[in-house]
This record gives structure tokens, sequence and C-alpha cells, in this order.
């Protein structure tokens, strides 16, 4: 949806779309690597592992829902400010929840399946939003503000399921096996 946006609702062509296109894209980049680190050194300096992942999660989904702006205002710099906000909070969240997997996981040997389990989850939710991304398009004329306005809801819930929801990060039990 991102191009089709950036082309049908800003009238951007394609060198315009390569040039600013990338715009949230690297601010992402670097959102998140800053966010990694400062986690890393939190962590290393002795803060609760929980705490600073869901301080990521949370602000990081809470920051996500600025598409819904994106979609709102008349100019397209700072349309792509608020796309950049999402993008960067996005990718600052999903830093703390791609560790989820090795800090809950019982040892070592879970760790891939805990995180190929969250990857498939995800992928549903890949599948899903494009379908129902057009559907909201198709329904409402092409006005993005539904659609956008649907990713944020789900941001903000995805929030606060993290905040309230979610236990601490700790290593899950084993269960005995089975005979």
């Amino acid at each position: 949806w991102f191009p089709d946006y950036l082309k049908n609702a800003r009238g951007l062509n394609l060198a315009e779309l390569g040039t600013f296109g990338m715009i949230p894209g690297l601010t992402a980049v670097a959102a998140a690597w800053a966010a990694g680190i400062w986690a890393d050194r939190a962590i290393r300096n002795g803060a609760d592992v929980t705490t600073i992942r869901k301080i990521i999660m949370v602000g990081g989904l809470l920051g996500g829902a600025a598409i819904l702006p994106a979609a709102m205002v008349t100019s397209l710099y700072m349309a792509l400010f608020f796309l950049a906000i999402s993008y960067s909070s996005l990718a600052v969240a999903a830093t703390a929840i791609w560790s989820l997997p090795a800090d809950v996981a019982p040892s070592s040997h879970h760790v891939a399946s805990i995180g190929g389990i969250q990857n498939f989850a995800s992928n549903i939710a890949g599948i899903i939003s494009p379908f129902l991304f057009g559907y909201l398009l198709d329904v409402f004329s092409g006005n993005y503000i539904p659609s956008f306005a649907l990713a944020a809801g789900v941001a903000v819930i995805g929030a606060f399921n993290y905040a309230f929801v979610v236990g601490r990060g700790e290593p899950l039990p084993v269960l005995p096996a089975r005979a």
C-alpha cells in the first residue's frame, strides 16, 4: 500500500516515489539501531529486562499509530513526517518483539521454535492486512483514512496488550514429556 499511497493519494511520480519513499525506511533503520543500543545498555547496567522490552514495545506501537495523521494532513512533507514516525516506531517495537523468543525460551533449544511461531502469526497479519486495506479503499472510494485508522487502532490495541496482558519476559517452564 505504501507506494500506492504515495503515488495515488500524494501524486508522486516514480522518481519522486523512489526519493521520498525511502525517507521513512531510512529513519526506521536508524531508530531501530538506536533503540537496540539503548536497550542493550540499559539491561547491561542492571535494568529489568521485562520493563525495558515493554517500554520499547508499548512506546513503539503507540508511535506506530502516527500513521493516521499521515492520511489526514494536506502537506506531503507532513505526511512523510508522520509516516517516518510510524514506521520508525514500529521498527523500534520490533526490536523488542523479536527479542521475546530468546527471553521466554526455556532453553536455547527452543528459541527458533518460538521465533517460528511468532513469525507465523506475524505473517498471518501480513496476509490479511493487504486484503483489509484494499477492501476499505474500495468501500471508501480510495480514501486512505479508514485503512490508516484501522492500522493505528491495531497498533494501539497491541500496545495495550503488551502493557497489560503480556506478563513478564521470563523463561517458560519446561513441561515433562508425555509418554
